[in-house]
């Protein structure tokens, strides 16, 4: 491993990531750089991580060889553009932008340097759930590990075809949003009801969890599980034909399409 790693872009993914970094000590934070177009936000970065900020793409690529390109898609192109001259083939590129193909990136960087896709999960603080991960094809095995050890500071790695990436986006970094307002609409019903708020969220919460760890583990099919908690005449049976007359599985469904459909539109821009 390299003794330092760079970030175009300090954002909400970016400080996620330097956070697992610094706890699974891949790297020490005085070895983490990181050029940032807000100034507030450099400041908030160097004062919670203690990582060091550069002020020039220039000073960024003389420091390090492994640099995280972390910002907006639409603001791609012109941030590589600042670098560019700077890259050389020691230098590898990992792109946490949505929708942007290896191709595209090719474009920016140049066809020589050595570029990765990352999709991070989105609940990287909890540094659980998957992140995907895609090399170009000319990308040396030798340097993969380093590659990895950044997407496993912050939970699971999944290696994919870049093909598929679009679908992860939609529903590996936009799923937990849509399980948050499931399980914000379960603790409104039970307010509702007549629990306490504080109750309520406990209740949902922790059965989110269990839920979850059960299905991690279990060979059955989903489906067989939801048969099973339905009693004949009892209470979840008669919850669960409301929801089946809302359509709210087909209505999921359609949702991953639609961010689906984003994903890939963000791609041709």
């Amino acid at each position: 491993m390299s003794k330092g790693i760079g970030f175009i872009g300090g954002g909400n993914m970016a400080a996620g990531i330097i956070e697992g970094l610094i706890k699974r000590r891949v790297f020490l934070p005085e070895n983490i750089y990181v050029k940032e177009a807000i100034t507030k936000r450099e400041y908030e970065l160097k004062r919670g991580f203690g990582i060091s900020i550069v002020d020039s793409a220039e000073d960024l690529a003389s420091k390090v060889n492994l640099i995280v390109f972390a910002v907006r898609p639409q603001d791609g192109e012109a941030a590589a553009k600042e670098i560019l001259p700077y890259l050389d083939e020691k230098k590898i590129i990992v792109s946490l932008l949505a929708g942007i193909s290896i191709d595209k990136l090719h474009k920016w960087f140049g066809e020589k340097t050595n570029i990765a896709r990352v999709m991070p999960n989105t609940m990287i603080e909890s540094q659980r759930g998957y992140s995907a991960l895609v090399f170009d094809k000319e990308f040396p095995n030798d340097k993969k590990e380093k590659v990895t050890a950044i997407v496993e500071a912050i939970g699971k790695t999944m290696e994919m075809q870049e093909n598929q990436l679009d679908a992860f986006t939609a529903i590996g970094c936009a799923g937990p949003e849509w399980l948050t307002l499931i399980t914000a609409s379960l603790v409104d019903a039970g307010v509702k009801i007549g629990l306490s708020r504080s109750d309520s969220k406990q209740i949902v919460i922790e059965n989110l969890i269990a839920t979850g760890m059960v299905l991690e583990k279990t060979k059955k099919h989903f489906y067989q599980i939801i048969d099973e908690i339905n009693a004949p005449g009892g209470i979840s049976i008669e919850g669960l034909h409301v929801l089946e007359k809302a359509g709210v599985q087909g209505s999921i469904m359609e949702a991953v399409e639609a961010a689906y459909k984003k994903t890939t539109e963000i791609g041709k821009q």
